[in-house]
Formats: C-alpha cells, sequence, structure tokens
C-alpha cells in the first residue's frame, strides 16, 4: 500500500459517493486558547494499492508531544475488495484524531503499520509537524 496525501486540516468529510471534502488541507499550525487542552483533529488520508493485495488493511494515526510523549491515537481499518479489471485501487479517508494538548510546541502526527511502531522513530516516512501555539491577545495571531 502506498500513502498518497496525510496530514490534518481544519475540517474533513467523507462523501457518501467517495471521496472527502476538506478545507484548510493541509493544516499548517493549530492554536488553542487554554492549556491543557483537548482536541479534535480532522485528518485526511488517501491511500492506493495494486490489486489483488491489501484486502483488510490496518493504519494507525499517532500523535506525539514536542517530548515524545503519544497524546492521541486512532486506528484505521476497512474492507478493500478488487474492482475488475481495474489494476489498482484506492481509498480516502477522513477520521478525527482526538488529541490532548498539555503545551504549546511542535508535535508530529505520524501513520503507522501498528500502535508499536509508533514508539520507534523511524518507523515510518508518513510524519507531518504541526506547532501548536497559543493567540497572542494583543495581535491576535501566535505571534509574540
Amino acid at each position: 500500500m502506498r500513502v498518497i496525501t496525510f496530514a490534518p486540516s481544519r475540517s474533513a468529510v467523507e462523501d457518501s459517493e467517495g471521496g472527502v471534502s476538506a478545507q484548510g488541507f493541509p493544516m499548517t499550525s493549530c492554536y488553542v486558547d487554554s492549556l491543557p487542552t483537548q482536541i479534535s483533529l480532522p485528518m485526511v488520508v488517501g491511500v492506493c494499492a495494486e490489486g489483488g493485495t491489501e484486502y483488510t488493511p490496518r493504519l494507525y494515526i499517532v500523535a506525539t508531544s514536542p517530548e515524545g510523549e503519544r497524546v492521541g491515537a486512532v486506528e484505521l481499518g476497512w474492507d478493500w475488495p478488487d474492482n475488475p479489471p481495474v489494476p489498482m485501487k484506492y481509498r480516502v479517508l477522513a477520521p478525527h484524531l482526538p488529541m490532548r494538548v498539555p503545551s504549546t510546541g511542535m508535535y508530529t502526527v505520524g501513520l503507522y503499520d501498528s500502535l508499536d511502531a509508533s514508539l520507534d522513530a523511524g518507523a515510518t516516512d508518513t510524519v507531518f509537524p504541526l506547532p501548536v501555539l497559543k493567540p497572542n491577545p494583543l495581535t491576535g495571531s501566535g505571534l509574540a
């Protein structure tokens, strides 16, 4: 299986006829009003595979704090039948990742083959950096 798209967005909804409607994709930073807090990140995950493979894939999206602590995870799994005579199959998902945010800083969101693999820093090439900032009340932005 190959990952085509992976990142958080401001909103993402799976369409009933296939595909995803997303806004703010990719989300390049996240602002929170208070800390600690709990947020839910809408994710967009697009994958493809050759027909004849990957019938019941399982993936894990894991959020990690700046200190390397796991602060959120969601499991993705689906039945993925072939569509003969098409040689490839595609799937786009829009899960929401619940995430605990204890402080500001550079968080990472990664896509893994197993939950345990997320503990190994080199287990995936699919990692998205996400700065979490608190708005500056004087400027209305996260910049001081």
